[in-house]
């Protein structure tokens, strides 16, 4: 029977294998490309048009079940039992173990350097690293691991991948790459280890719950992120991307020979302007590469108790700033999903000190940002280290927050205040009930799109207090909407020049080089440190590429805005939605403009109105005279933020004068990382 059993399963990896080499998605799409690409487009091109969707997205809710309701509470035992030096460990015999896959496969693609480093890997890591509990070969000779396995292979030899296809827990996502998984645990010696597989699975599983999460969590359709990230990702490890990146970076250090790291060419930080009235901060060694790119390093402002070196974040010991949130839901509307908030009690005073004054931080997050996005908790974490209780909010223009107040598309600035104001009602009112806060001093702090809609409450509050906050703060609110939304358009617009092959090559080099940075754990800068290299905070895109993903970060919160809305009540000229079928839906909602947003979804909506008066009344334009009396209001702002113009700019500093600080450099929201900016929002809180 065993030998029948092995005979069907190769006869069935083959004719999988063959099927797979009949197709490669890339070959459907035309060399030269007309108009913008768009999330849909570079999905389709990498993976296909996802025609077993229907098999797939069943089956991906499979594994969701098993990750968030199996993987989840067994981590959180397993974690709080497991330091995270051992769970570490464990898997570095894990990976050790695997060593005979790894090499066969780097020799069946000719990667001869690749199996020499896998071998001298797994001799010092056997011998020196007792088993491979230590990677001795990386910490002492900075011997990186290829990470090869047989559906590379496969890829090598010209096999296709395939449409995608997915099975519960297994991480490929194509047939070749499940067929190479076979190949993968056949040469791997814990297989023949007693119960080792169970070890490794569990332990594997666990971790890999953390980095499920970061994808899916939040996100409206789960299986979507999923298989993006997975596209992307395997792409990269097709073409051993992050070992040859390793290799590189290696031999240039060596290349060297011990000599210092000469800094790139530093750009002055912009010079205060004739017309400026409010306060300049001049931020020194900012090293500043273009005002698009910088706004990228708004990923840079993390929060920094966020890497407990002891227990992973499932653990129960963990003590990470975002696991010290309570994220509840509060019910807006009867039988509607309830309104996300997350809410960090103030810091606890110690035994026989002062009682300070209640007080309360509300956060607003910009487009599409969450109540545990990775801003708002930075954000929270500096407030909370100040005294500060803290209670942050899901966007306006986040699903979730569409689906909890049931009152259809955002964008109208008047509306959205109101809207904004009753959820912070029956939130606040919720953590009185819990005993949570009982009269704090409340100070209302939102960025971008937040802080827009923060200065209209402050407006709102004049006319018919409610919340009785004592300020209101702005991080880089767009002042003119209509320029804001065609700046954003002329982003996404940079890659309707690139052709197919100029689309893929630039999507792997700068997916890898951010999956690398995005990895690193950044610091907020304080330019007084001689020891920290300014410019390792750098983002390491060319200019075009930083300013399309920039718009495609935003394209991709305004389309789980209209699928949700579309889920809801069905928006004219889109295909019908439905579950297990939503490639054609997404490739529409994906062709939507923010310009197109306003002008087509959103106007309808106020019929009495013109599309001039509808803008009109959703910029800071509108808000003039409290820019100019309100003593509660405070703004902090960049010199060259891309969504405002020179005017605008002029008009804020006139409007508010000494009520404004200006930041030197850093784009939208791109300075945030630098730590004089950052204690300057909260000491705005206070003077």
């Amino acid at each position: 029977m065993k030998k029948r059993s092995g005979v069907f399963c190769l006869i069935i990896s083959a004719l999988l294998l063959l099927l797979c080499g009949c197709h490669h998605p890339a070959a459907e799409y035309p060399e030269e490309h007309s108009g913008a690409w768009t999330p849909s487009e570079i999905e389709n091109v990498l993976g296909g048009h996802d025609p077993m969707e229907k098999f797939n997205r069943p089956v991906f809710a499979c594994t969701d079940f098993l990750m968030n309701y199996v993987a989840d509470p067994l981590g959180r035992v397993y974690t709080s039992i497991f330091p995270r030096p051992f769970i570490k460990h464990f898997d570095n015999v894990c990976v050790n173990l695997e060593y005979p896959a790894r090499l066969i496969s780097s020799l069946l693609q000719a990667e001869w350097q690749a199996a020499g480093t896998e071998t001298l890997r797994f001799l010092a890591n056997t011998t020196l690293g007792i088993l491979g509990i230590f990677d001795v070969a990386q910490a002492w000779w900075y011997i990186p691991p290829a990470e090869a396995d047989f559906g590379q292979a496969f890829a090598t030899w010209g096999i296709g991948p395939g449409h995608t296809l997915m099975l519960p827990i297994v991480p490929a996502v194509n047939g070749r790459d499940m067929i190479g998984k076979l190949f993968d645990t056949a040469f791997d010696l814990k297989t023949y280890i007693p119960y080792a597989g169970y070890a490794t699975f569990l332990n594997r599983m666990v971790v890999a719950q953390q980095g499920y999460d970061q994808v899916v969590s939040g996100a409206l359709d789960p299986y979507k992120n999923f298989r993006q990230l997975m596209l992307v990702r395997r792409e990269l490890q097709l073409k051993m991307y992050f070992y040859k990146e390793a290799q590189r970076q290696i031999a240039e250090f060596k290349a060297r020979a011990g000599q210092p790291e000469l800094p790139p060419a530093e750009i002055l930080p912009l010079a205060q302007p004739e017309w400026l009235q409010g306060k300049y901060l001049r931020l020194s060694r900012y090293f500043s590469q273009d005002n698009v790119t910088d706004s990228m390093r708004s990923v840079m402002f993390r929060a920094q108790k966020d890497d407990d070196f002891w227990y992973m974040p499932l653990s129960v010991f963990n003590s990470d700033f975002i696991r010290q949130a309570y994220v509840r839901t509060v019910e807006l509307i009867p039988e509607r999903p309830g309104m996300y908030y997350a809410f960090w009690k103030a810091p606890e005073v110690p035994e026989n000190a002062p009682v300070p004054p209640e007080k309360l931080a509300i956060l607003l997050p910009g487009i599409g940002g969450n109540c545990t996005t990775g801003m708002l908790t930075a954000l929270a974490e500096k407030f909370h280290g100040a005294g500060y209780a803290v209670l942050g909010t899901d966007s306006t223009f986040n699903w979730r927050f569409l689906q909890a107040d049931g009152q259809g598309l955002p964008g109208y600035l008047p509306d959205d205040a109101k809207r904004i104001r009753s959820a912070l009602t029956a939130i606040l009112e919720d953590l009185k009930r819990r005993e949570w806060i009982n009269a704090p001093e409340i100070v209302v702090c939102g960025y971008s799109m937040g802080g827009l809609q923060s200065l209209k409450l402050a407006e709102m509050e004049e006319r018919e207090p409610q919340l009785n906050a004592v300020r209101y703060i702005a991080i880089n609110p767009p002042v003119s909407t209509e320029y804001a939304l065609r700046q954003i358009d002329q982003l996404i617009n940079v890659s309707a020049k690139w052709s197919k092959s100029e689309m893929l090559t630039r999507l792997y080099d700068n997916a890898g080089r951010m999956f690398i940075n995005l990895s690193r754990r950044y610091q907020h800068f304080d330019p007084a440190a001689e020891a920290v290299k300014p410019w390792s905070y750098q983002v390491p895109l060319d200019k075009d590429t930083a300013r399309y993903i920039v718009g495609l970060s935003l394209k991709l919160s305004m389309r789980e805005l209209l699928l949700a809305q579309h889920m809801e009540t069905p928006l004219e000229n889109f295909p019908e939605y439905a579950w297990n079928k939503r490639n054609e839906l997404y490739m529409e909602i994906d062709r939507v403009t923010f310009a197109g947003y306003a002008e087509k979804l959103l106007h309808p909506r106020y019929p009495g109105k013109s599309m001039a008066e509808l803008l009109a009344a959703s910029d800071l334009h509108s808000l003039e005279k409290t820019l100019k009396n309100s003593s509660k209001v405070r703004v902090l702002h960049t010199l060259d933020d891309f969504l405002v113009s020179e005017k605008d700019r002029k008009f804020l500093d006139s409007a508010l004068k000494d009520r404004i600080s200006w930041f030197s450099n850093g784009g939208h929201l791109g300075s945030l990382y630098y730590r004089s900016a950052s204690d300057a929002v909260v000491n705005a809180a206070s003077y």
